[in-house]
């Protein structure tokens, strides 16, 4: 029986590894204390027995004196037996309170944060038990829920800004052209201006759920083998006219085809919204340029700019949604852009990343895995 307790190599056995990972758990305590108690109780009672009653019994005490001290033990040993009951029962009962009183305090908890306090943490008493570390749990969760309540209604607000505006413009042209008399012409025009903003919304409204369909995991991908260099290639032909219209060079610097297979819209509207950021940051007389290389299991494409760079305390938070930095906020824009391409890249299984260049510009970097030969 000892030996199963080993392993062949003299380890303790995997049971016996679990019994002693246990030890600071609560079910163990308690389990200690009340079998300490029990044992106690019962070594008492056996004591008792064996020295009152069966060694008096050796001694030739008649079967008449036998009765009686039988008697005298039951009428006093009941007493004390009695309080030992009841003094394990109270130690118990203080015992369970004790190490269940986290659980009194997370249920307190609970009924805070449902009634509004979010900022309301259980204590954790360091004990490193299972109500610590449900304690800790507890915590993350609640500070998770609180950060996704903060994040909503900052959205909210965000989006009830940005849909306000184009709102009001459209109902000021609306009324402009009810009111007097107007030209064809002038209709035609009014008419004109209120679906570019009706486009405006639409494109918004979709870009917003885009990205809550890439976040939870329930966007599409129809991967095929793409060429980067090819796709870049488009869409270099697309922004050219915009660039060459601010004196901006637009290079694209690769040595041979990469192939990654991927969702081709989806890679096709990442890359236009990173090359859009760089042409409208860039000043005129810049270069933006793109970088394609293929590091084996690998694909990055470097975006780079010649602009002002991204001010440090913004980079952390560029890739959040509706986020406008000082200096991007006289700038058109929604401020999703570079959200859109986040969730995208990351339901592809790559990664994106913003840094600033030494020469003072910035970068947008993005890996896409899989490469196929």
């Amino acid at each position: 029986m000892i030996k199963n307790l080993f392993t062949p190599s003299g380890e303790p056995a995997t049971y016996l590894k679990k019994l002693y990972e246990e030890r600071h758990s609560v079910v163990f305590r308690l389990t200690i204390w009340y079998a300490g108690i029990f044992a106690a109780c019962l070594l008492a009672t056996l004591a008792a027995f064996y020295f009152i009653v069966l060694y008096g019994s050796s001694h030739g005490i008649s079967h008449h004196a036998l009765s009686e001290l039988r008697e005298d033990f039951r009428e006093y040993f009941g007493v004390p037996l009695a309080i030992g009951i009841a003094l394990s029962g109270a130690i118990g009962w203080f015992m369970a309170k004790r190490a269940l009183s986290g659980v009194e305090e997370m249920t307190r908890a609970a009924v805070d944060i449902s009634n509004g306090a979010l900022d309301r943490r259980v204590p954790v008493t360091g004990r490193n038990d299972e109500i610590d570390r449900l304690a800790q749990t507890f915590n993350a969760m609640v500070g998770h829920t609180q950060a996704l309540i903060e994040q909503m209604r900052e959205i909210t607000e965000n989006i009830a800004h940005d849909l306000r505006s184009p709102i009001t413009r459209m109902r000021g042209l609306a009324e402009m052209a009810l009111a007097g008399k107007r030209t064809d012409e002038e209709i035609a025009s009014t008419a004109g201006l209120i679906i570019e903003e009706c486009d405006r919304l639409l494109d918004l409204i979709n870009t917003t759920l885009d990205i809550s369909e890439a976040e939870a995991g329930l966007a599409k991908l129809n991967r095929e083998r793409t060429d980067l260099v090819e796709l870049i290639a488009d869409l270099q032909e697309l922004f050219q006219p915009s660039a060459e219209e601010r004196h901006i060079e637009l290079q694209t610097s690769v040595s041979r085809p990469v192939f990654v297979p991927c969702d081709r819209r989806k890679m096709q509207r990442v890359f236009a919204n990173l090359l859009d950021n760089a042409l409208k940051y860039t000043p005129e007389g810049g270069r933006v340029t793109v970088l394609i290389t293929d590091t084996g299991q690998n694909a990055t494409v470097i975006v780079e700019d010649t602009g002002t760079g991204i001010p440090e305390a913004d980079l952390p938070h560029i890739f959040e949604r509706f986020f406008r930095g000082e200096r991007s906020r006289s700038t058109p824009g929604s401020g999703l852009g570079l959200s859109l391409a986040q969730a995208f890249v990351l339901i592809h299984g790559g990664t994106i990343t913003a840094a600033n260049t030494p020469r003072g510009g910035s970068q947008l970097i993005v890996t896409l895995p899989g490469r196929t030969s």
